[in-house]
């Protein structure tokens, strides 16, 4: 870490704000003077992350993943240490001049398959202005698409299929890599290209490396698929992408939103209206993967989808998931059946523009939606009604919002729900309530692995209380409290105390970095060193082992037939016995 010195490190640490940071990331709820949140790093639903503003870090309780401002870049941003460090120095405005010198970048086993994909797209750009993309360009006109939007989302044109394959092999990628993309099939030792006299559209991952595409037929043929996307590969997993998400996440934390529509083209009909911060899941039925990159962008979200019946479908099956997820939403109230592109060609930029603020909560979509699917003449379907708008009422609405909305139950179904809203609601949360203790409580720990931790977090302030466990002990039990030890040992060689900020950029495991995290909340309550701990928990890891030793030969003497071995067995056990006795006798005293 040459390039980037302690002490700046240490700055960095010292003045960032770790709920300022997160909080560009994350919703962050305020709980006396510290903070919770719904954990990104796991499927959470009940706010499980711990955010402590005294000592400047996080914990989950219930995946365990913890750390400092650094830890946390590292972690959601998916990148290294050093390059979390200089995320967080340039979002503090911190001068940080660094020697890049020695550094070197890591390089990625997926590059070559990026490489390979934008050359094809500058393939693509070059098809679309030569001659033989003259009719795709007039396509793209009628559209509505200029230069600009082509440029910069680098729409082109895949030319008949020999072109394609005698570009890429010419370009000097084999056969392994152009089918690793999903670039080429080979079929009867036939190879073709996958995309053949199509309107070409790149997609990206979040980082923006080029991943596939999506590709738009030219004519009106029924019998071709209108649209198809790249095929499942080591690069391009569908459920995992969001079309656009690279560019627009800038755009969405500037604007405080961000706008979810089907499809590619309708990102694009809100680029033609000079709205960048829309998006789209590639394909309507949104995945885990996806809720966490949306869940990212930490700017409330407005659903777009289209107007027509599938689209209504496809926002429904969004917002339940949305809601268990604690996603911030709203869905626009879509009455004229079009889609974006629709609208922006038809009624214009400015009607597409106010269409996005035309918003309704998700209960009160459900209130346009639910009586279509079910019968409310059928008392049946009435309380199956019933039961759903409740639970989602329950579960997104404010008080005054409720009184409203059960009223609106009444004037359908004839049920009365407004006497049972405090009673049915209060179960829920306090359950909800429990559910979050009892998660929150970390696994029970055995005696000795406690004693190590409480070892450890002496070691952790004191060189003495190192040294003397080095001399008495020697060794920890516990893998992961082996290795946070060797690092404080290391570091005792060079100073006289632990620097937290240093060992934590030192520490490149998570479990160990989770230890060290649970260690700095002192969970024994004891600050500094305290000889009486110090040694009442030395004297329990020898209790115990001296206990593991005694069980083994237990084990022994069970097993072996020859009495003189047994008798020899039963003195040694009965030595440890009396060494045990005497650490029992000592604590007691």
């Amino acid at each position: 870490m040459s390039w980037i010195s302690e002490d700046d490190i240490k700055a960095i640490r010292q003045q960032a704000d770790i709920v300022d940071v997160m909080s560009r990331y994350i919703t962050l709820e305020k709980k006396g003077k510290d903070y919770k949140a719904i954990c990104p790093f796991h499927d959470d639903h009940d706010p499980s992350l711990s955010i402590s503003t005294d000592k400047q870090i996080f914990k989950c309780f219930v995946c365990g993943t913890g750390g400092y401002v650094f830890t946390f870049v590292q972690k959601i941003e998916n990148i290294s240490f050093l390059e979390a460090v200089c995320k967080v120095a340039e979002l503090i405005h911190y001068p940080l001049h660094m020697d890049t010198s020695q550094f070197q970048p890591k390089v990625d086993e997926n590059q070559p398959l990026y490489d390979c994909i934008q050359s094809y797209i500058r393939f693509l750009t070059y098809e679309l202005q030569s001659e033989n993309g003259e009719s795709v360009k007039r396509y793209l006109s009628q559209r509505k698409i200029n230069e600009d939007i082509i440029k910069r989302f680098e729409i082109g044109y895949a030319p008949e299929s020999s072109r394609s394959v005698k570009y890429l092999k010419a370009k000097g990628f084999n056969e392994q890599i152009l089918t690793d993309t999903g670039l080429i099939r080979t079929h009867d030792l036939d190879t073709y290209a996958v995309f053949d006299n199509r309107l070409m559209i790149p997609i990206h991952d979040e980082n923006g490396n080029p991943v596939g595409f999506t590709a738009r037929r030219l004519n009106e043929d029924k019998d071709v698929a209108k649209y198809i996307n790249t095929s499942e590969t080591k690069i391009y997993h569908k459920g995992h992408l969001i079309f656009n998400y690279h560019r627009a996440k800038e755009f969405a934390k500037k604007n405080k939103r961000c706008i979810l529509v089907e499809g590619a083209m309708d990102v694009i009909a809100f680029e033609k209206a000079d709205i960048h911060e829309s998006i789209a899941c590639l394909g309507t039925a949104c995945t885990k993967e996806q809720i966490t990159l949306l869940k990212r962008l930490n700017v409330p979200l407005v659903v777009c989808y289209d107007g027509d019946r599938a689209g209504k479908a496809a926002t429904y099956k969004f917002g339940k998931l949305a809601v268990d997820y604690g996603l911030n939403f709203s869905i626009v109230k879509n009455t004229t059946g079009k889609d974006p592109d629709e609208i922006f060609n038809e009624l214009g930029k400015d009607e597409l523009y106010l269409s996005v603020h035309k918003t309704v909560s998700f209960v009160e979509f459900l209130f346009d939606y639910l009586p279509n699917q079910y019968d409310l003449d059928n008392y049946e379907d009435k309380k199956k009604f019933t039961s759903e708008m409740q639970s989602f009422i329950e579960r997104t609405c404010t008080d005054f919002e409720k009184a409203d909305y059960y009223s609106r139950i009444r004037d359908l179904t004839g049920f009365d729900l407004s006497h049972q809203s405090a009673n049915i609601s209060a179960p829920k949360k306090e359950s909800r309530n429990n559910a979050a203790v009892v998660r929150n409580i970390e696994p029970l720990k055995n005696g000795r692995t406690l004693a190590e931790h409480g070892v450890l977090w002496m070691i952790l302030n004191s060189k003495l209380a190192a040294d003397q466990f080095k001399d008495q002990i020697g060794f920890f039990q516990d893998p992961v409290c082996e290795e946070l030890s060797l690092y404080c040992y290391d570091m005792y060689r060079n100073m006289d105390h632990i620097d937290f900020d240093v060992l934590m950029s030192y520490i490149e495991k998570e479990d160990v970095r989770n230890l060290l995290v649970s260690l700095m909340e002192n969970p024994f309550h004891v600050d500094g060193y305290n000889e009486d701990f110090f040694n009442d928990s030395l004297m329990k890891i020898k209790e115990c082992t001296l206990q593991a030793q005694i069980d083994n030969l237990n084990d022994q003497i069970k097993n072996v037939q020859d009495p003189m071995l047994k008798i020899s067995l039963a003195s040694k056990k009965q030595e440890l016995i009396i060494q045990r006795n005497e650490i029992l006798h000592r604590k007691e005293g």
